[in-house]
Formats: structure tokens, C-alpha cells, sequence
């Protein structure tokens, strides 16, 4: 579904072949947050799927309309009905996203990280493989 848009990643607007150096201690909040933060996510795709379905629109037919707005080179045929419908859902999708991010944004502060630095590690850990083995080392370190 389109909840990608929910991830690690999506709070991040940086240039991703940026080195970034990460210690171990930031590594290790990251981890500790992980659970969290994994959670919130579930909650928000679970939410956001039930509230598609709650408004009447099959999901794939959501996902169809969903990708033509995010893109200019696709389009979808629909009713002018079925565009304002889409509208005001996508307004309530992105109301309960930005308390979800709110949520995340808790979770990351009461790890001691602010929420740049954290998308900083957040992009650096989609190419650097080196840095996602010390993440995973560490989440395997969790109790």
C-alpha cells in the first residue's frame, strides 16, 4: 500500500550519498527506539488501510488514484465524484500521518536524538551497508 510514505525515509530530505558518520551510542538509540517506532508504523498502515476501506474505495482503486497524484507522468480516469472523495481522504490520511509522525518524533527525542540527525542516520543506512551490519549487530544486542 502507500504506506511507504510512513517510513524511515519519508522524513528525510536529504542527499543520500551524504557520508554520515554514526557512533555506536547513536546506533544503539536508534535500535532501542526500533521497536517503537516499528509499532507506530504497523498502527499507521493498519489505521490508514481501515480508513481507505472505511470510505469506500477498494484499495487497489485507491492505490491507482494515490500513485497518479504522486506522479505527473500517470494518470487515472475517474469521476469528478470519486477525485473529491479521494481529496478529502487523502486530507484525513495526512491528519493522522502527521500524528503518527508526531509519535515517531517522541519516540526518537525520548532516545536523545533530534529528529535531523536521525534522518540523517535514516538515509545513510539505505547505502551504506557497512552501517546497516553495526544496526542490525545492535538490534540483536537489544534485550
Amino acid at each position: 500500500m502507500c504506506i511507504a510514505m510512513l517510513g524511515v525515509c519519508a522524513f528525510a530530505q536529504i542527499n543520500a550519498q551524504e557520508q554520515v558518520e554514526v557512533s555506536d551510542a547513536e546506533l544503539n538509540k536508534i535500535a532501542s527506539a526500533f521497536p517503537d517506532i516499528q509499532k507506530v508504523n504497523m498502527e499507521a498502515q493498519q489505521k490508514v488501510m481501515q480508513t481507505v476501506k472505511d470510505s469506500g474505495f477498494e484499495p487497489n482503486r485507491f492505490n491507482q488514484m494515490y500513485q497518479a497524484a504522486a506522479s505527473p507522468e500517470k494518470t487515472v480516469d475517474a469521476s469528478d465524484e470519486e477525485k473529491e472523495r479521494f481529496g478529502k481522504l487523502m486530507n484525513q490520511i495526512q491528519q493522522m500521518q502527521m500524528g503518527f509522525t508526531q509519535q515517531i518524533e517522541e519516540i526518537i527525542g525520548n532516545q536523545g536524538l533530534s529528529m535531523e540527525r536521525y534522518q540523517k542516520i535514516a538515509m545513510a543506512l539505505q547505502t551504506d551497508a557497512e552501517l546497516q551490519g553495526r544496526l542490525k549487530t545492535a538490534l540483536e544486542q537489544q534485550p
